[in-house]
């Protein structure tokens, strides 16, 4: 059986672990830049809030209902999630993790499945702090639907296993909460009077192949119970490895904007180290806001180059995304948004050298473990490079932050006994 885990209200239930005075209130966790809402606990649906309402629409509606609100610290629930993920693995060898907040279970030979779903429920919660909703069918899509009944469970548990329940909980399904069609499909799917899910599984294959795709076929066969998606272990390793940010003001200079993109490059070289990947290619891009600004006004730069040899030097990667930023760059422009992108990933271990350029010398590569070991240990931005943004440490607006409880040092809780 397939075993879906999805953390509830993840964000928000993060922030709760440290606040547990938030139980019961109306909480909300904003996007990059404090700009929209990405999570939003059980009585702040009930409010009216909607996923993705901007928050500067709702400014007053959030005094006026005494809601909390919180930047994203997306350092902290990436600690949790792994935390949670390494717990589901004393349930199951066979883990798919599908996001920071989801994982997919395959679990054989166990006739107890609601005993064996409250467990992990108890269990999760117990360790992390952190509630979930657990759905269990024999699919994953079918697993998907299971866990969205599951959430409006007293325990949190579903499961969607015998035949006459399946065909009554696809009778009462809308075909774009369908995992895998969604509103790609939902517009063509109606005209052609197929409303629900049951209505999706007794059309002709032959017709979606036609009409559609392989996928949206492999989804019907899931919705009927024959596995066509199954359980991925070992993560596929990344294609690219892309930071970009939309910028808190206009950006008019170039020294502004060579600060931005070296963070932004220093980033990306931080996420390839701890992939243990190296980048063969590098590609920058910058933007004025095509939203405030005429035709005339709007400039989109966008460039590649490879390195000599693939590389995940901090400096190497920094000087040579400043060294492209000048060629594209022009002057009289307001940008609004830059970005960079690292591709054509290799193993540290294993990559195409050459003669032009000598491999990085033991000390240099003991000055980037160095990094590495500081950033880790102490906070992300202990160390940087001099062309980086070092007035503006956050980088982000996030204004309401909350504290690295397990990411910092400085941020650990007290507890007096």
């Amino acid at each position: 059986m397939i075993f879906l885990v999805d953390c509830n209200n993840f964000y928000v239930s993060c922030e709760r672990i440290f606040r547990p005075d938030l139980q019961n209130l109306p909480v909300v966790v904003l996007s990059n830049n404090d700009g929209c809402i990405i999570s939003r606990s059980s009585e702040a649906k009930k409010l009216g809030i909607k996923m993705g309402e901007p928050v500067f629409k709702i400014k007053n509606f959030i005094k006026n209902n005494n809601i909390h609100v919180f930047s994203s610290n997306f350092e902290l629930y990436g600690e949790i999630s792994n935390t949670i993920m390494l717990e589901l693995k004393k349930f199951s060898s066979e883990i798919e993790v599908y996001s920071i907040d989801e994982a997919f279970l395959k679990i054989k030979n166990n006739s107890n499945l609601l005993t064996l779903s409250k467990e992990i429920v108890y269990h999760i919660k117990k360790i992390t702090g952190i509630p979930v909703s657990v759905g269990v069918s024999t699919t994953k899509t079918l697993s998907k639907i299971a866990v969205t009944f599951a959430k409006n469970k007293p325990n949190n548990t579903f499961i969607l296993k015998d035949k006459s329940d399946i065909t009554e909980v696809l009778k009462s399904l809308d075909i774009k909460n369908i995992w895998g069609i969604g509103s790609n499909y939902k517009k063509y799917l109606y005209q052609n009077k197929i409303f629900s899910a049951y209505d999706f599984i007794n059309t002709n294959k032959n017709w979606i192949m036609k009409k559609m795709n392989i996928n949206v076929l492999r989804t019907r066969e899931e919705l009927k119970g024959i596995s066509c998606f199954p359980i991925t272990i070992s993560n596929n390793p990344k294609k690219s490895i892309t930071v970009s940010r939309s910028f808190k003001g206009d950006i008019h200079t170039y020294l502004d904007l060579e600060k931005r993109i070296s963070d932004y490059a220093f980033i990306c070289s931080r996420k390839l180290r701890k992939e243990k990947l190296t980048a063969y290619s590098i590609s920058i891009f910058i933007a004025t806001n095509r939203y405030k600004y005429h035709a005339k006004s709007n400039y989109y730069g966008f460039i590649s180059d490879n390195f000599l040899v693939s590389t995940n030097n901090y400096i190497e990667i920094v000087k040579f995304s400043n060294k492209l930023l000048r060629k594209i760059f022009k002057n009289n422009f307001s940008y609004k948004k830059g970005g960079v992108i690292l591709s054509n990933l290799t193993s540290q271990n294993s990559f195409q050298t050459s003669y032009l350029k000598m491999p990085d010398s033991y000390k240099q590569n003991l000055l980037m473990n160095s990094i590495d070991y500081i950033n880790n240990t102490f906070g992300s931005e202990k160390i940087k490079l001099a062309s980086q943004n070092l007035e503006d440490i956050t980088i982000l607006s996030r204004k309401k932050l909350s504290p690295q409880y397990i990411n910092s040092w400085n941020d650990i809780p007290n507890i007096i006994i």
